[in-house]
């Protein structure tokens, strides 16, 4: 797992002396090693956190044939068999790197093949007489940002790696800036600044002569799509869940280096923690966050699971007092504002991770997308009969009270009627978001967010609602939310997490899975939970789905009521003042739970005075 930067012109002078400054921003993402290689029409450059092939594994490097020059960020599981299928073949390899088999493929058949053949997670960029090549993997595990400035064209892991180049401007996009507030992320392709790009999910980016074009070289799987026959016996589904998840976590064990355990107690990082377990590794440790919270707090499913498997358990507390360290460390080194209230956990937690002197981390991360475990996929049933009378339904969740606790039923309700007024992909968004798209205006902001939603969502036309919220959740909330919050506070603590559910032979598998299978009833995950019973004790493949949560609301009406008093003025310029100040005042007085709006508005102003923040 690395940091990759680097600039390029197919034609004209290059100054390649930006390039070193453009790695540095990313050292967190490689404390292990910096190199930077000059080609013609260009500079990479690679921060390394050496995992795969430790002595000899340093990038960028040349293929042996001199026709590809590669940078990557990230891990293909099968570069062994690639490497032995290749070499039978001709191709000469000296090193044991996963990098190398990426540099030969690619000088061999181009990259757009070779990522076909990649099974893992990356952010590959690649240079050859053709021109620059950039490729990301097929669910974004991996980022990639990149821009165009005068026809040179300059990419980074992070967005930090750009922002250090001097011809970068910070000029903040509006239309992200609308997207944030509704979402709590900013979705590829746009990031929070105009002109910067994310490069999205299972595409690749060329720049040659003609100029630069995207084209897209994986497709997701739509619900129903991937072959497999709907009249397979459940028995069959259930054995074939179990053998590809199997599969999925023995390939992300396979290293010679301690693997750590994200543990929620859950019934998914359970049952990734037993199968983990069950490989036979040596020093097999869990790790899960604790608070004292009791609607937050997870600590004891989390502690009976590791000791039904014999695990030795780090419980890592996370108290109100800590808030002030976690929240410098990230403004520190988040470059784009993310509004999701457990990364500030989920850093605390691989901090721990690192500090225990891991570098690996396996999660459970995917299996709600893919299998049907959020709550939200019952409302969208719902929805349809309950537009008839969304007045009065909306009158009524309006009077419920407020609460502090997770996922109070007043806010759910509140939620669920607000997005009736939507089509499916706009009020799968209202359902998981912070702001409402009315309230854009009371903020003073004009931007439109829903471009990116909107092109997701044609493809979803004729599905049942279920299935197209699934989806769309696994290109957005899981793509561009989860994965990107998980990649941040992971790297910012120079951890790797690997997560067996976000394998593209399982994200097939289940998108074959008929709806019945996923969700039933008010029973989520129906096979998935079938699947896993086997590996955990009773009470935790029974137990139902709750979020990993941080008890914001709470905290900032209490002891950091300090990070929204000044708000207002923190936000000026950019939200309006009295909307702001409506806001704190309403969360104070208890009359409304605004932790969600509350948090984005924090982030938010947190970025704008940090060190990434626009610049005029």
């Amino acid at each position: 797992m690395c940091g990759i930067a680097g600039v390029f012109r197919f034609a004209g002078p290059v100054d390649r002396e930006p390039v070193r400054a453009m790695v540095r921003a990313l050292a967190h993402r490689g404390p292990d090693d910096e190199h930077i290689l000059d080609v013609p029409q260009g500079a990479l450059g690679t921060r390394r956190l050496s995992i795969v092939d430790r002595p000899n594994g340093r990038q960028p490097l040349v293929d042996a044939s001199g026709a590809a020059t590669l940078a990557f960020n990230g891990e293909v599981y099968n570069h062994t068999p690639l490497r032995k299928e290749f070499k039978s073949n001709g191709l000469e390899f000296t090193t044991e790197s996963d990098t190398e088999v990426l540099a030969a493929l690619t000088a061999h058949m181009g990259l757009s093949r070779t990522v076909a053949r990649a099974d893992g997670q990356f952010g590959v960029a690649a240079i050859t007489s053709e021109g620059l090549f950039l490729a990301r993997d097929r669910l974004g595990q991996k980022p990639l940002y990149w821009t165009e400035v005068d026809g040179l064209v300059l990419f980074a892991s992070e967005l930090k790696g750009l922002l250090v180049h001097p011809a970068v401007r910070r000029e903040l996009d509006p239309d992200a800036l609308a997207e944030l507030l509704l979402f709590e992320y900013v979705p590829a392709p746009r990031s929070i600044y105009r002109g910067i790009h994310k490069l999205e999910a299972g595409t690749m980016l060329h720049a040659g002569p003609e100029g630069v074009r995207i084209e897209r070289c994986w497709e997701p799987p739509l619900p129903g799509s991937a072959g497999l026959r709907h009249g397979l016996a459940e028995e069959k589904w259930v054995d074939a869940i179990t053998t590809s998840l199997r599969m999925a976590v023995h390939k992300r064990c396979d290293t010679d280096l301690p693997i750590a355990i994200c543990l929620s107690g859950g019934i998914d990082s359970s049952a990734v923690a037993a199968l983990v377990a069950q490989s036979g590794r040596t020093k097999q440790t869990s790790f899960a966050v604790t608070f004292d919270e009791a609607s937050f707090d997870e600590s004891g499913p989390a502690r009976s699971v590791a000791k039904h498997l014999g695990l030795e358990h780090v419980e890592v507390p996370f108290s109100s007092g800590q808030l002030p360290e976690v929240l410098a460390a990230l403004e520190s080194g988040m470059c784009e504002p993310l509004a999701d209230g457990s990364l500030a956990a989920t850093w605390l937690l691989t901090r721990a991770i690192r500090e225990r002197g891991f570098k690996i981390a396996v999660t459970g991360d995917g299996a709600d997308e893919h299998f049907g475990g959020y709550p939200t996929y019952f409302a969208h049933r719902l929805a349809k009969r309950a537009r008839l009378g969304a007045g009065l339904l909306g009158r009524v969740a309006r009077r419920l009270p407020a609460s502090r606790q997770n996922l109070g039923s007043g806010y759910l309700a509140r939620r669920f009627t607000a997005g009736l007024g939507h089509p499916l992909p706009r009020r799968n968004q209202v359902f998981l978001g912070a702001f409402l798209p009315e309230e854009l205006a009371s903020l003073g902001v004009a931007g439109n967010p829903w471009s990116t939603v909107d092109r997701w969502g044609a493809q979803v036309d004729g599905l049942d609602p279920q299935d197209a919220a699934m989806w769309l959740d696994q290109r957005l909330y899981l793509g561009e939310g989860v994965l990107t919050k998980a990649d941040r506070a992971s790297m910012l603590n120079s951890i790797e997490l690997r997560s067996p559910f976000l394998d593209h032979h399982l994200v097939r598998l289940a998108a074959s899975l008929p709806l019945k299978h996923k969700v039933r009833g008010r029973e989520t995950k129906v096979l998935l939970r079938k699947a896993l019973a086997p590996f955990v004790p009773r009470d935790i493949a029974r137990r139902p789905k709750k979020g990993f949560g941080v008890p914001l609301s709470a905290w900032l009406a209490g002891p950091h009521r300090g990070l929204i008093d000044g708000l207002a003025d923190q936000l000026d310029g950019l939200i309006r003042g009295d909307a702001v100040r409506a806001l704190v005042r309403e969360h104070l007085d208890g009359h409304r739970d605004h932790r969600r709006r509350l948090w984005t508005l924090v982030t938010l102003a947190r970025w704008r005075s940090g060190p990434w923040g626009p610049r005029t």
